[in-house]
């Protein structure tokens, strides 16, 4: 299936904007089409911003490219049009170059039912012509916006897990926070951040790190009207503990995960954890998110991930002894 893209234009002529630089522009955003091919084409668009500076005769052109993971940003100048975007399209080049499309932080485009589809919809190029005039994305919060949408049942999922294991660990009392109100103002956030967003992460992990906040946020704001008073951030006894250990032992990829059938029985196990330990499981076990993301997401030291990390797959292991010794 073809990709999609657009172009937005400010302060440039339909006849310069159109035809016949869409033709030249089509040829010049092909050099992308090697690198986008592995992904389904609903996950991607190529937005194109045309820009005639209002008091010089400067030309901006910046592409907007939005994978399934992150949005790839470029902007380049000059006083032609087409070497604005020339030089917008190389830099572009070396950010899909740098790209690693196979990345365990993109793990939701690899699912089962993700990858039928990508059988299905593998991307085979960009459209001919740009989608019409005034439709598509018309600026960097739509590209966004675009994002958070396409992740949307995964978050919310992700969101649901971890309000499922304060339930049962009876640090929420049941029905108590509601996950798809959560992820709505996450969205909001979002979208209000869109221009200072993430610079150094890709937009996916970004999402996970406001869903941490406002998930840190709303169990103070319960705690508050429980006990009448603004809540304190204190050092928990399994923090006290980990600070006192420095081994800094941190699991290694291929040791044990825990079988998919057995997820339900440590469910109720993981109740006696500590919530950081569980927030560790969540993320790195089910969202699949590496150590420095973590650490990133949490706005913890990876030190302290890596040892959390160490007591999570302890705890897996004497989950398997136990269940083996039942057997």
């Amino acid at each position: 299936m073809a990709l999609p893209w657009n172009i937005v234009t400010k302060n440039v002529s339909p006849e310069e904007a159109r035809i016949p630089l869409e033709k030249k522009l089509r040829q010049k955003i092909s050099k992308f089409e090697r690198h986008l091919q592995h992904f389904p084409s609903d996950a991607v668009h190529l937005q194109i911003v045309l820009e005639r500076n209002a008091k010089k005769p400067i030309y901006t052109a910046t592409l907007n490219l939005r994978v399934p993971s992150h949005i790839l940003h470029t902007r380049q100048s000059a006083h032609d049009l087409v070497e604005a975007f020339d030089e917008a399209v190389k830099a572009m080049l070396r950010e899909l170059k740098s790209l690693k499309s196979n990345e365990r932080g993109e793990k939701f485009w690899k699912r089962k039912e993700r990858r039928k589809k990508l059988h299905e919809s593998k991307a085979t190029g960009f459209a001919i012509e740009p989608q019409s005039e005034g439709t598509g994305p018309q600026n960097y919060q739509d590209m966004v916006r675009d994002l958070f949408r396409q992740h949307y049942k995964e978050l919310l999922r992700d969101i649901r897990r971890h309000i499922r294991q304060d339930e049962l660990a009876g640090d929420l009392a049941p029905n108590s926070l509601d996950a798809r109100e959560i992820l709505d103002e996450v969205g909001r956030r979002t979208i209000a951040e869109a221009a200072t967003g993430p610079k150094r992460v890709r937009w996916s992990l970004w999402f996970h790190h406001l869903i941490h906040r406002e998930l840190i946020r709303r169990r103070r704001l319960m705690k508050l009207k429980a006990d009448g008073a603004a809540p304190s951030r204190t050092e928990t006894s399994s923090e006290r503990a980990l600070h006192g250990n420095g081994s800094g032992v941190s699991p290694q990829p291929d040791e044990f995960v825990p079988a998919k059938d057995a997820l339900l029985q440590l469910e109720q196990d993981m109740r006696d954890w500590p919530r950081e330990e569980r927030d560790i499981f969540e993320l790195y076990f089910v969202e699949a998110l590496e150590p420095e993301e973590i650490a990133m997401v949490t706005q913890q030291g990876l030190k302290t991930v890596q040892q959390y990390l160490a007591s999570v797959q302890q705890r897996l292991r004497d989950h398997v002894m136990e269940r083996e010794a039942v057997a």
